[in-house]
Parts: C-alpha cells; structure tokens; sequence
C-alpha cells in the first residue's frame, strides 16, 4: 500500500511540476525521496500515510522537528490540515499532485487538484459504530480482551453477537495475534488507539450528538447527578490537568431532555455555548468522561491550547496503558 501511495505520488509530481523523483526504502522513516532540480538535487526523508487526520499533528510536527529534510506523504490532506501544515511550514505531498515545499530556495506549491477518495475498510466489524464502542473498552482494559465474551458484551453495552465479530476483526486487522485456541495478545495498540480516533471523529461521535444548550450558571458549579451525566471536551481536560479554560462546552449524558432542563438549568439553544452528546459507556465515578474521549474532543476541536492539553492527557492518562 505504501509503495503504490508513493507510486502515484511521484507520477502526479512530474505531472504537475515536471519533477523526476526517485523513492528508496530507508531509515529512519518510510523511505528516501530525490529528484533534481536547477542542478541541485534534494533528498528528503519521507513518512507515508493513507489519510491524515487532526489528531495525528503533534506526531507529525515531532517528526518534522527531529528528520532533516522531513517530507509527509499522503493518499489525502484535508484542506484544514494542509493549511496548518503550511503555516508551520511543513512540506507535504498527495497522491493527486499537490504540494508544499520549501527548502533551500526551492518554493514549490500545488493546490488545485482534485482529491482522491480513500477506500474505507468495509465488512470489519471492529470498526462499525457497535464496534467501536468495544474497541473504546479494550483501549482502556487490555486484559479484557480474555474475559467471557457475555461479561464483555455487558462491560461494552452491546449485543452478545458483536463480540467474537469485533474479535475476528482485531485478528484480521493484526492487532490480536492468537498464540494458540485460548491466549490472544496484543499488536501495535498506539497505531489502534490513532485508527480508533480517526473513526470515532467520522462514524461513531456524529450518532451521539443530541442537542445544545445555553448554561445559566457557572459551569463549575454545576452538579451533575448519579455519575449520567459527565464533562467532556474543555471542561473536562481542566479538571484532569488544570492546564485549560475552558471556552467551549460539551457533556456526554444519560438523561433526557427534560432532566437535563430541571436538574442543571440548561436552556435549549440551537447557538448555545454548550454541546450534549450521548454517554454510551457505563457510569463510573468520575466528574469527566474518559481521558481517551476528552483526547479525542480536544483533538478534534482542534487549536494550539487544545492540542498542547490533549498531548498532557495522552502521556499521563492514555499511553501507560497502550
């Protein structure tokens, strides 16, 4: 996959720019790029993806940081990315031909090619709305992955049927290897835990959004009841870091409308400062949600404080455990 991303790159290059460049397997990353240009050739060190996505940044900027002569490579940037590449001059390459590259008096830069859809992985069942709610607890309990599959399907709120299909679909995708007919161990959790965000932005979170409101009272003293309904998003990265006020709002909750009107004084407003989703994990005795869904919130939101919290929450409350 990664060598006909690299393919396709490099034919769309000469296309749009005239550039002949030559591609080799290297360390420390993907591979080695060169081409000549005005008698100077270039060599960059190249990292490969199928689709980049927000929450993915921080890492590429990481690298961007500690490559010489970094360059990303991509089946597909969003616009919105692309242009937060640019401004932290970033150079980047699609497999349709566009292009932002500056280095040594070289400028190049391409944007009016027409993106190229990325295939999506169809018929695994770990990664389906149901599966990635099972996916949310295994991140969380990596042991769980040996519990009876009835205990699990009551741990995760799903259907006893989903379960050994999620599994075969962890198998499939390599991040459960089975050492024999009983034990199951655990591969590249990390790159599990980037592939399970970057769902959860595209099929699961949009089913969760319910409504907005408009909050009456001071968002710190509000008290939320019987652990239904909890903080995400700004709200909740505070309490777990004390690094961010917040300026947007978000809840996941259990309860419904009108509970939500009489117990916590929210007022229903298509334009309110306050995003309700719904909670679909089980209650536990936390004032936020989990650190892996107010990562995600944070990521997705996006913006430099978000982003710089979400990193905080990532090291202290998520990577112990991937």
């Amino acid at each position: 996959m990664k060598h006909e991303i690299v393919h396709l790159a490099l034919e769309a290059l000469k296309q749009t720019t005239g550039i002949q460049a030559v591609f080799k397997d290297k360390k420390p990353l993907d591979g080695e790029l060169k081409f000549t240009f005005n008698g100077i050739t270039y060599a960059f060190a190249v990292e490969i993806k199928q689709e980049l996505r927000t929450h993915q940044l921080p890492r590429i900027e990481n690298y961007f940081e500690n490559n010489v002569n970094y360059l990303l490579i991509a089946k597909r940037i969003f616009p919105k990315i692309k242009e937060e590449l640019r401004q932290k001059g970033i150079p980047y390459l699609e497999v349709n031909g566009n292009i932002y590259l500056k280095k040594d008096g070289l400028f190049l830069f391409v944007d009016t090619q027409k993106p190229i859809e990325v295939e999506k992985n169809k018929g695994n069942r770990a990664f389906t709305k149901t599966g990635l709610k099972v996916l949310f607890f295994l991140l969380q309990h990596k042991e769980a992955i040996h519990l009876p599959q009835r205990e699990l399907a009551e741990l995760t709120n799903v259907a006893l049927g989903n379960i050994p299909q999620v599994m075969d679909g962890l198998k499939e995708t390599g991040y459960l290897i089975p050492l024999n007919n009983k034990t199951l161990v655990w591969d590249n959790r990390k790159a599990l835990f980037e592939r399970w965000i970057a769902d959860y932005a595209t099929i699961l979170r949009p089913k969760l959004v319910k409504e907005r409101y408009r909050l009456k009272a001071n968002w710190q003293e509000i008290q939320f009841k019987n652990q239904k309904t909890l903080w995400g998003g700004e709200p909740a990265a505070d309490i777990l870091t004390h690094h961010l006020r917040p300026e947007k709002f978000l809840i996941y909750t259990k309860e419904s409308r009108m509970e939500l009107i009489k117990d916590y004084k929210l007022m229903p407003d298509k334009n309110g400062e306050l995003e309700v989703l719904e909670m679909f994990w089980k209650e536990n005795e936390s004032k936020t949600a989990p650190p892996i869904i107010v990562y995600a919130d944070l990521m997705l939101e996006g913006g430099k404080r978000n982003k710089e919290t979400a990193q905080k929450i990532y090291h202290e409350h998520i990577e112990p455990n991937l």
